[in-house]
C-alpha cells in the first residue's frame, strides 16, 4: 500500500485535478518514508503532490473501521476541494458483504457493507453532493451483487474485482487519466489497463480480475434478481 501511493506521487495534484488521501499505517510492516514523509505509525491526511506530499493533519491513533471516521474523509475533503466530479478508492482486505479493511490498531475493527452505506450517505449528504462519479475498491472480492446494489444509491461506477486481488493492489499512476480530462468510463478503464500491465509485469496476470460496473442502471438488475429469487422460493415451497 505504501507503493501505491508512491505511485499517486507520480501523478500528483495539478491544476483542475486534487489527489488527497487519508494513510492510516500499522506498526510492523515497514519504516519506509512515503512520498518524502519519514515512517510513522496511525493516520495521515495527505495532499499527494508530484514526487511528494504535504500533510495536512495528523490524526495519530485513528479507527479507519468507524463509519464516521470515513464520512468526515467524504465531507470535509470534497467541502476543502470543491470539484464537477468525485471519486473515491477504499484500499485494503475486502471480504464482499462483511466489508472492507480491518484496522490493526483497533482490535481489526472493519467497515461492514452496512457501515460503508452508512459513512458514504452521510458524507456525501454532509457535503451537500448527491453521488460519486465512481467508487473503487482496490481490495479483494468487493465485486459482487451485494456491494453492487447496496453503493448503487452512492454513485455512478463502481470498479472492483470479483476475485482475490495480487499484493502489488492497482496502478495508481493510472489516475493520470483524470487529470487529462478523461470521462468516468474512460478513468475506470485506464485503472483496469493499468491494473492488467502491472500484473503482467509481476508475473500474476492469471490471478486477476477487475471491472468497471454500471450502477445507474443497476435497479434492472436488483429486479432481476429480486424475480428470481421469488421464483425460486416458491419452487422450493412447492
Amino acid at each position: 500500500m505504501m507503493d501505491d501511493v508512491e505511485e499517486m506521487g507520480v501523478v500528483g495534484s495539478q491544476p483542475g485535478f486534487n489527489l488527497v488521501a487519508l494513510v492510516d499505517r500499522a506498526e510492523g510492516y515497514t519504516d519506509t518514508s512515503v512520498l518524502g514523509i519519514p515512517d510513522w505509525t496511525g493516520a495521515k491526511l495527505l495532499e499527494i503532490e508530484k514526487g511528494g506530499a504535504t500533510e495536512l493533519y495528523d490524526y495519530g491513533p485513528l479507527n479507519t473501521g468507524d463509519p464516521e471516521t470515513l464520512a468526515k474523509f467524504i465531507s470535509e475533503t470534497i467541502k476543502a476541494y470543491p470539484a464537477a466530479n468525485y471519486g473515491l478508492i477504499i484500499s485494503d482486505h475486502g471480504a464482499s458483504w462483511p466489508g472492507v479493511g480491518g484496522d490493526e490498531s483497533h482490535d481489526h475493527d472493519s467497515l461492514t457493507l452496512a457501515e460503508l452505506d452508512q459513512a458514504i450517505e452521510q458524507g456525501l449528504a454532509d457535503a451537500g453532493v448527491d453521488k460519486l462519479a465512481m467508487l473503487g475498491f482496490d481490495a479483494c472480492l468487493m465485486a459482487t451483487f451485494e456491494v453492487a446494489s447496496t453503493m448503487a444509491p452512492h454513485a455512478d461506477r463502481l470498479l472492483a474485482s470479483q476475485e482475490l486481488e495480487p499484493g502489488h493492489g492497482w496502478d495508481y499512476t493510472a489516475l493520470e487519466a483524470a487529470y487529462r480530462g478523461a470521462t468516468v468510463d474512460e478513468l475506470g478503464s485506464a485503472l483496469i489497463e493499468g491494473f492488467r500491465n502491472q500484473a503482467l509485469a509481476s508475473g500474476t496476470e492469471t490471478e486477476i480480475t477487475l471491472s468497471l460496473v454500471d450502477l445507474e442502471n443497476f435497479a434492472a438488475v436488483d429486479e432481476a434478481v429480486s424475480t428470481f429469487a421469488a421464483a425460486l422460493t416458491a419452487r422450493v415451497a412447492d
